[in-house]
């Protein structure tokens, strides 16, 4: 049986809220998870503009489709495989390059660092980095990317992809060791 939570109980009354219209329940929810999956969808896509797109897209889903919100287990889950599956049909749809993981960890780091100096590497690094990104096994890399450029935690990460904990923890520890390998042997 599970145990509902105060927080579970707020997102059930957001939700029940959103299913009967309520704009203001609605623009909650806009509120709560938009940067979050504006950042999912700028992993995917080049540019800010069409990773704005595809989360309004979602939220407009959302909104047209409140009647069926009830269907839903968990609301989170659900806007974050949305978005993901909306970024790829926007790539398909309009042959967008995709953004790559280490450009986003570059632009997020640059924009953390109070001394960009420190942080700017040069192409030459920048191509290893990514080669060593590509060279991880699939699942490592998506949990890798949720982990370091969605910020999610490690929980999240594990509800999202419906794998424990243990599982993330292994996938992240992994990437980092590969990752440093794949640098050290080419230095």
């Amino acid at each position: 049986m599970r145990i509902r939570t105060p927080l579970n109980n707020k997102k059930d009354d957001l939700i029940f809220n959103i299913i009967q219209g309520d704009e203001k329940a609605f623009r909650q929810l806009f509120d709560m998870y938009y940067l979050r999956l504006y950042h999912v969808a700028i992993y995917y896509l080049s540019s800010k503009e069409s990773a704005e797109e595809v989360v309004s897209d979602v939220f407009y889903t959302i909104w047209n489709r409140k009647e069926t919100l009830h269907e839903i287990e968990n609301i989170e889950s659900y806007l974050y495989i949305s978005t993901k599956n909306q970024a790829l049909h926007y790539i398909r749809r309009s042959n967008t390059p995709e953004c790559s993981p280490l450009d986003l960890y570059n632009i997020e780091l640059i924009a953390d660092n109070t001394n960009p100096e420190s942080v700017l590497l040069d192409q030459e690094q920048q191509e290893l980095i990514q080669k060593a990104i590509n060279s991880l096994p699939e699942k490592c890399r998506e949990v890798f990317r949720l982990f370091l450029s969605d910020k999610l935690k490690q929980k999240e990460i594990a509800t999202l992809l419906n794998i424990s904990q243990k599982t993330v923890e292994a996938h992240i520890a992994t990437a980092y060791k590969k990752i440093h390998a794949y640098l050290k042997k080419r230095y």
